[in-house]
């Protein structure tokens, strides 16, 4: 199988690198104000949302771990789709990845500011807004200008310290737990279920990042699958027990706009709001420099094969960086944070997520029947049951979703098709 990704990038990502990028990938400002909003659908049967959505994403975690264990290059689902089924369908999913990667980062951006504003209220408008939050952003890149290792080690610092208030909330929230705040435990039915876990597993989304970089990763055939499996065996499990807690200890959970900042202060004291408060800055800050690492590898990984100008995987000769798609990465995603245009643009992350999922998934079945012989990677159980179980659940979530989100990310499919074909026209011309 040819893996031809470029080789100048600078092998310098190890195994506890690649799980923090996971873990800062999937865990950000979520899990702090989502159990109000799935407990409002469902009541305590909100952790069955939870760990069905976990469950969707375990499954989607080792499709990405056994057809990611086969290559060694950067890209990810771009990568694995265009080897699968042709240059096209890698397009077409590259596309969209980079455009969620953009349209994420803005947002993100722009969300730490807001949650900022609880500290320093003067960030959260006006013009210091966008100043701070293009401010943070130029600040990532300069780091990942420097290298790889540099915003590594940024991204793992941080994925440690997002997780200290969740489970010190967990373990002392534990010891408080009214079990009768899970009776009745379904009191609004079951059918609201899958709308529940659509918006649960928009917590769970970002666990496909870490496996871009693989071109920049020590052994990616052995680190990818380890550490897929081990991000969404810890988020689930933080997850879970965070909903429990939040559902066991603040009685007026449901439609509450900050939940579990308001139980970590009746679990905690006062002293718990800000250190839950403080929380949701560092998570969002880190998943802030997770962004800034990974998404230039996106459009650095479609240059390298010819689907955007050559020269945008350009890299630095000293740092082994994708400078040009970083830089260019970081003006994109500050022009949006300055006009706003993200928050509309936002709903195109919706099917944009299964966009790289359920290419992936099929991915799984295509490359194991174009095998000649048996591959050194990781390898699902059960055949293709596993994969074909995952798609249909992706259908299922997809059936779930409001028609104007389903249309807005069709039409930024179909903007890719000349897209495409004028990329395609522009080599034919410079070869001729």
């Amino acid at each position: 199988m040819s893996d031809n990704g470029n080789t100048s990038l600078q092998r310098t990502l190890g195994l506890p690198d690649v799980i923090a990028l996971g873990i800062n990938g999937v865990i950000g400002q979520g899990i702090f104000l989502l159990p109000g909003l799935a407990a409002a659908r469902l009541g305590p049967a909100a952790l069955s949302a939870v760990l069905l959505a976990g469950a969707v994403s375990f499954l989607i975690a080792l499709c990405f771990a056994e057809v990611g264990s086969r290559f060694t290059s950067t890209g990810g689902a771009y990568v694995y789709a265009r080897e699968a089924f042709g240059e096209f369908v890698g397009f077409e999913v590259g596309w969209m990845t980079c455009c969620v990667a953009v349209i994420a980062w803005a947002a993100l951006a722009n969300g730490l500011t807001v949650v900022l504003g609880h500290f320093i209220p003067e960030v959260a408008s006006g013009w210091a807004q966008p100043v701070t939050a293009i401010s943070v952003m130029a600040i990532l890149t300069g780091i990942n200008l420097v290298g790889a290792r540099q915003g590594a080690l940024l991204s793992t610092v941080l994925s440690v310290a997002k997780l200290i208030p969740l489970l010190l909330f967990v373990f002392v929230g534990a010891t408080q737990i009214d079990a009768t705040l899970f009776t009745p435990f379904a009191p609004h039915g079951w059918d609201a279920l899958a709308e529940t876990t659509m918006l649960v597993l928009y917590a769970f989304v970002g666990f496909e990042t870490l496996v871009v970089p693989a071109g920049e990763m020590t052994n990616p055939r052995k680190n990818v699958p380890l550490a897929m499996l081990a991000v969404m065996t810890l988020v689930t499990l933080v997850y879970a027990c965070v909903l429990a807690v939040s559902i066991g200890t603040l009685p007026s959970l449901a439609g509450h706009e900050n939940p579990v900042s308001a139980a970590a202060m009746g679990v905690l004291g006062p002293v718990g709001g800000t250190l839950v408060a403080a929380g949701i800055v560092i998570s969002v800050f880190g998943t802030n420099a997770g962004a800034a690492l990974v998404s230039p590898r996106r459009f650095f990984a479609m240059a390298d094969r010819g689907d955007l100008p050559k020269f945008i995987a350009r890299v630095h000769p000293r740092t082994g960086v994708p400078w040009v798609s970083v830089v260019l990465t970081f003006g994109l995603a500050a022009l949006l944070t300055l006009t706003g245009t993200f928050k509309e643009l936002a709903t195109l992350s919706v099917i944009a997520r299964f966009v790289q999922y359920i290419p992936t998934c099929l991915a799984a079945i295509v490359l194991r029947r174009q095998d000649n012989e048996e591959p050194d990677g990781f390898r699902l159980p059960f055949g293709p049951t596993l994969p074909m179980l995952t798609i249909g659940l992706c259908c299922w979530l997809l059936a779930n979703t409001a028609p104007n989100k389903l249309l807005t990310g069709l039409a930024a499919l179909a903007v890719g098709v000349p897209l495409y074909w004028w990329r395609r026209r522009s080599e034919t011309v410079s070869a001729s």
